[in-house]
C-alpha cells in the first residue's frame, strides 16, 4: 500500500510565489530532484524534493502565494527495495 507524504514549502521562505513546477501530476522524483521554484519578494528558490515518490496533488499551483511551512503538494512515497 502507498502511502502520502506532504511535501512542504521551507519555512525561512516566507511568502513565495510558485513560479514553475518541475513535474506533473503522476510523475515520479528523485529525492533531492529540484522540485518547484518559487519566488520571494528578494530571490528565487529551487526547492528540492525531500524524498522521492510520485506527485500525487499540486496544493499550490503556478502564479499563486504561499507562505514558509505550508503544504504545497502531496506525493505517494517511492517503495524501497532491500
Amino acid at each position: 500500500m502507498s502511502q502520502l507524504k506532504e511535501i512542504i514549502l521551507p519555512k525561512e521562505l516566507e511568502e513565495s510565489i510558485v513560479v514553475l513546477w518541475y513535474k506533473e501530476l503522476g510523475e515520479f522524483f528523485e529525492e533531492e530532484e529540484t522540485l518547484v521554484e518559487v519566488q520571494t519578494e528578494k530571490v528565487t528558490f529551487e526547492v528540492p524534493a525531500p524524498f522521492s515518490g510520485v506527485l500525487s496533488e499540486i496544493k499550490v499551483k503556478r502564479g499563486e502565494t504561499a507562505t514558509g511551512g505550508e503544504i504545497i503538494a502531496t506525493a505517494q512515497i517511492a517503495k524501497t527495495t532491500v
